[in-house]
């Protein structure tokens, strides 16, 4: 089971946040975790837990959503991320004054989802910077192959004993798929002595496929707002929200 947590955040007034302080929410996270669950996490090489900040226009919030796809995981931090009051980072101290959890959902669960809807299209945005790793270099770009080979990655991390592992199919999955709208900007994520070339805004994806595939791709898509898209989502980077057809979520 894996399941969705969003903390809304009030900085002191004059105190300016941004994204990449998901880093340090995330290692606030890590040192509130018993020592064998910190350990064990990074000791892995895919982390089961993927997280972004990004401010709300809508909601006119600050929002750090946690991601946690693992069972073992869920257990051992669903309990702080529900009890907590205030995130002491050495910068500022932030208060979390509303905190929304998200019913947990399995592989089997977003399966049934991907088969509840037959649209073509789907519209994918980006709430925090988002980049790939194409040949040794960062792609900036969404294409096709590589977003669907982050979300595969993804979700066999998240679900091996669902693992996607059909070469085949794979591939006419990815010949189905193409990017017909877009509205990105190219943007920089620091990162400790780097600022990683990405990207954020939306793509939206029309899918010109066999029925069986459409589902594994809503599938596939529905999973996208849990494991996010691209490289570093346990650095808060790839926060992804996804509609296919019309606004939904499993």
């Amino acid at each position: 089971m894996i399941q969705q947590f969003q903390l809304v955040l009030a900085p002191p007034t004059g105190v300016r946040v941004p994204q990449a302080w998901a880093y340090r929410l995330y290692g606030w996270l890590m040192a509130q975790l018993p020592a064998d669950v910190g350990d064990a996490l990074h000791l892995q090489g895919e982390h089961p837990i993927a997280h972004f900040l990004h401010f709300s226009p809508e909601k006119q919030a600050l929002i750090w959503t946690v991601n946690l796809l693992d069972e073992t995981v869920r257990q051992s931090v669903s309990p702080l991320l529900t009890s907590v009051k205030e995130i002491p980072l050495h910068e500022s101290p932030l208060p979390v004054t509303e905190v929304h959890v998200s019913p947990a959902v399995s592989a089997a669960e977003l399966i049934r989802f991907g088969r509840s809807f037959d649209e073509s299209r789907a519209k994918l945005v980006f709430l925090s910077p988002c980049a790939f790793k194409q040949s040794g270099r960062y792609a900036i770009f969404p294409q096709e192959t590589l977003l669907l080979q982050s979300l595969t990655a993804h979700w066999n991390t998240a679900f091996p004993e669902y693992a996607l592992t059909d070469d085949d199919a794979l591939l006419a999955l990815q010949q189905g798929l193409h990017i017909v709208d877009y509205n990105l900007r190219t943007t920089r994520y620091p990162l400790k002595e780097t600022r990683i070339p990405s990207f954020q805004g939306s793509v939206t994806v029309e899918a010109h496929l066999a029925p069986p595939l459409l589902e594994l791709w809503n599938a596939l898509l529905s999973f996208a707002p849990y494991g996010g898209v691209g490289i570093k989502t346990t650095l808060g980077m790839g926060g992804t929200v996804c509609s296919i057809g019309r606004t939904g979520a499993p």
